[in-house]
């Protein structure tokens, strides 16, 4: 069995003793952890539990920033760890054409993901909306204007009276739900691409910036879709923190469809890594995810 564990109790120690995360009278084997998500700002970590942590699951350290309005995430990275040379120097020299390519692909499933999800809301909408491959400022245009038809419907179906995406200050519970699930998966995608050896601050659709994961930007477009049928599936939940954060770690273990076959959701994540690599290596095509409709019911 798989723990997720959130932590919300202030002044614990946690501390690793035989292979055992020890908190108080709890005790649960560090391999059974698939993720941690720790809201307690006064939470005692011991060196021995951080460094083993970092390496076993993504560990998520949250807290609520008063002056932006939303929750900041912090995530624990290994301080060493395996690295792959070729792939990471093929991701530097890739032609542009092929960076185009990519970038079409990772926009393209996600724009397609939020219509299949749109499509269990008004089964009357297209399949598939239109997004030709052409240069890379068309794609971003054309998934900058889809984005504005998609979250006029996206909070017309939650009933919620909002017009636009509250990226930074948000104030409806709904915008906050969303921000703190981007921001979880966004770490468990970061330790994913560290695990794999991949070098997280190249990436192709976002610009460079400093202390950003660009590459993790990038590819979690396509599973933004998880975050946004995770929160409107639990709207009435997404005002407690403990029930928000048990909601997505619930996301990570739910079975998805990958490739025609059912995977967990952190699987995926895994697998959809592997396919970025092969892509960089070989002449294979980079298969991002997609929504399968089964899985995009309410």
């Amino acid at each position: 069995m798989i723990h997720h564990l959130v932590l919300l109790e202030e002044e614990q120690d946690l501390r690793i003793e035989r292979g055992l995360l020890l908190s108080g009278p709890r005790r649960i084997a560090i391999e059974t952890l698939g993720s941690i998500q720790c809201f307690a700002s006064r939470v005692r970590w011991s060196q021995t539990a951080l460094e083993s942590l970092s390496e076993q699951c993504p560990t998520v350290l949250s807290r609520w920033d008063t002056r932006r309005k939303k929750w900041g995430t912090f995530s624990l990275a290994t301080k060493t760890r395996h690295t792959n040379p070729t792939a990471l120097w093929e991701l530097c020299r890739l032609p542009p054409r092929l960076a185009t390519q990519h970038a079409s692909d990772l926009i393209h499933a996600k724009v397609c993901n939020q219509q299949t999800l749109l499509r269990s809301l008004d089964p009357t909408l297209s399949a598939t909306p239109q997004l030709q491959e052409n240069s890379f400022s068309r794609i971003l245009r054309l998934e900058s204007n889809y984005a504005r038809f998609f979250w006029a419907r996206y909070f017309n179906a939650a009933e919620a009276d909002l017009f636009a995406r509250e990226k930074r200050k948000a104030t409806h519970p709904l915008n906050v739900a969303l921000n703190y699930g981007y921001g979880f998966l966004y770490h468990a995608l970061e330790w994913q691409c560290l695990a794999s050896g991949l070098e997280p601050s190249v990436g192709i659709i976002h610009r460079l910036r400093r202390n950003r994961p660009n590459l993790v930007c990038d590819l979690i477009e396509p599973f933004r879709c998880c975050v946004e049928l995770t929160v409107i599936r639990s709207m009435d939940q997404m005002g407690d923190k403990k029930a928000m954060a048990a909601c997505f770690a619930a996301m990570l273990e739910a079975q998805w469809v990958y490739r025609g076959q059912r995977f967990r959701l952190r699987s995926i994540l895994r697998l959809v890594i592997e396919s970025f690599i092969k892509s960089l290596l070989t002449k294979k095509r980079h298969q991002p995810f997609l929504l399968h409709a089964r899985d995009a019911c309410l």
